[in-house]
């Protein structure tokens, strides 16, 4: 079975930057994004910082499924998060 999507990690496309944790690029079906995940100290513990680029205007489709799918993953994330406190 043909895998239709692929995650890389996208070091030769993603500027070394400070607190940077990782950068991937995420392609599928036509769309070639990148994700940058980025980690900064607060008063209150760590503030973590991810960032989705690459979505032309065509493809609006693509840009809300993301923004559907990462708030589901940050949900879920929070709830585990909550659980080690």
């Amino acid at each position: 079975m043909k895998r239709a999507w692929a995650l890389r990690s996208a070091t030769s496309k993603c500027a070394v930057r400070a607190r940077t944790i990782s950068c991937y690029t995420w392609a599928a079906y036509g769309l070639e994004s990148v994700v940058i995940w980025t980690l900064t100290p607060s008063s209150t513990g760590t503030h973590l910082r991810m960032e989705q680029s690459g979505f032309r205007p065509d493809q609006q489709q693509a840009h809300q499924g993301a923004n559907y799918g990462w708030q589901g993953f940050f949900a879920a994330l929070e709830q585990v998060l909550a659980r080690i406190d």
